[in-house]
């Protein structure tokens, strides 16, 4: 049996400036990628496109208790300045579907 090749490719990005709201299932993380040296988080959106979503500092906090398979919804806030350090960032909203149980 022949074996069938499929070309390895990066999954393309989200534009949270772009699409405000990105809606799926968390399937893994990936630490150290790129030359910035960062995290990236891969979702799978309900029509099956993975997507990859740059970590930064709110997100990886927020992401770090995702555990594959979970449905999230994550919420561009827009541009936001820290009172601490003057800096602006880009703010997110991250939210997990629970599980609803029916009584029987």
């Amino acid at each position: 049996m022949a074996d069938t090749w499929k070309k390895v490719e990066v999954a393309p990005t989200w534009d949270f400036r772009e699409d405000k709201e990105l809606v799926g299932t968390f399937v893994s993380a990936e630490t150290e990628v790129g030359p910035n040296k960062s995290n990236l988080y891969n979702f799978k959106k309900e029509g099956g496109e993975v997507v990859g979503v740059w970590g930064n500092t709110i997100l990886d906090s927020r992401f770090k208790s995702l555990v594959a398979g979970e449905k999230v919804k994550v919420v561009y806030l827009g541009k936001e300045t820290s009172p601490k350090t003057g800096r602006e960032y880009n703010n997110f909203d991250v939210y997990k579907a629970e599980r609803i149980v029916k009584e029987k």
